[in-house]
């Protein structure tokens, strides 16, 4: 997404708590943090503020200034310590004088209001564009692709349409680069009809599916991270990352692949969960959703993709770099970051699925809060 969508308008009756807010978290990125932080924090501030009913009209100012500058912190990796800026969680709650429980509380609420997780397009900061996978992941003419590796004339298009934040090359002169080459105006974000070439067709949707057959015979080198759950802020600090990479066949199911994750992570006890895939990240709304039988037909909203247990790995004619998401136990909320890391000919031998690396040790399931 482009960063251009992105505005600090808010509706008159809401402008004295916006401007509240922001005083407290600008002063807050200005002695912890930088300006791009500040900056996203105040579009994300005044997003909250253009709800309809806002959550920021009840609630102590400085609650919701914690909880909007954790919640982009978590998106832009603040509290792991490999990278600038650094602060750990406890100290962010410390810092505005708002209690652990209540402050991850709000920040879920925050995050939940506006889509933000690890790598949302949107909410990265300025600096990390770059390094941002998710920011240039899209379609092109039907096959999944970093698009900085696309034709021109498809960056252009994407560009234009505000799929990605600059042209490849042209960082400080895309919209000026697209109308000289293609007569592309990015005044409206749209390509005119007279523009004297036809770009590939550029989108975030379903890339081309691969011969199901075919796709069950490979096996699938998966990265799984945990990017959010109940953990404590000492068990936080000690693994600042915690991931899984396994592999799984094609032919195996979704529950088998859920099967593999409980015992990866060490948890006891089983609860519902859901996988997400074909959307911009994990929990993206316009994503597919692969659920539980029993909630096949209790689900509310756009009907679930598939079954867990009838959808193979296959199914989700997954490509490599693609990512998706994994949702277990749905009142804990312990959110997953899946990263199709290859798609490779099995190997001779071997029983799968199985875990091939672990980072982190594996948080409680019930985390002990005293």
């Amino acid at each position: 997404m482009a960063a251009a969508s992105k505005s600090d308008k808010v509706p008159k009756g809401m402008q004295e708590k916006f401007e509240h807010i922001t005083a407290i978290t600008d002063a807050f990125a200005k002695e912890h943090l930088d300006e791009e932080y500040a900056q996203l924090i105040r579009f994300a501030t005044a997003a909250l503020c253009r709800k309809r009913p806002s959550p920021l009209a009840k609630g102590r100012d400085t609650t919701w200034a914690c909880a909007v500058t954790h919640a982009i912190g978590m998106a832009n990796f603040l509290f792991d310590k490999s990278f600038e800026p650094y602060m750990s969680a406890k100290d962010l709650y410390a810092g505005f004088g708002v209690g652990q429980s209540t402050g991850q509380g709000k920040s879920k609420q925050v995050r939940d209001l506006l889509d933000i997780h690890q790598m949302s397009p949107e909410w990265t900061v300025a600096s990390r564009v770059d390094d941002n996978p998710m920011m240039w992941m899209l379609s092109v003419n039907g096959f999944i692709m970093d698009i900085r590796n696309a034709p021109l004339e498809a960056q252009i298009q994407a560009f234009a349409n505000g799929m990605i934040p600059y042209i490849p090359g042209h960082k400080e002169d895309s919209a000026e680069f697209a109308l000289a080459t293609m007569g592309v105006s990015i005044q409206k974000g749209v390509q005119p009809e007279s523009s004297p070439k036809t770009p590939p067709t550029t989108s975030r949707k379903k890339g081309k599916k691969k011969t199901k057959a075919e796709a069950e015979k490979l096996l699938y080198v998966l990265k799984v991270s945990i990017m959010e759950g109940p953990m404590t802020e000492a068990f936080m600090e000690q693994n600042p990352e915690i991931n899984r990479i396994l592999e799984i066949r094609g032919d195996q199911t979704l529950s088998v692949l859920h099967q593999a994750l409980f015992k990866a992570f060490g948890r006891e006890e089983e609860h519902m969960y859901e996988f997400q895939a074909k959307g911009v990240g994990p929990n993206d709304p316009d994503g597919d959703r692969y659920v539980l039988s029993v909630a096949m037909e209790d689900s509310l909203g756009e009907p679930p993709a598939g079954d867990v247990a009838k959808t193979k790995i296959a199914d989700l004619d997954l490509e490599p770099g693609e990512s998706w998401g994994y949702w277990f136990d749905f009142g804990d909320d312990w959110w997953h970051h899946i990263q199709t890391l290859d798609i490779t000919a099995p190997k001779a031998k071997g029983k799968y699925p199985k875990v091939s690396q672990k980072v982190g040790k594996n948080p409680p399931q019930y985390a002990d809060w005293d």
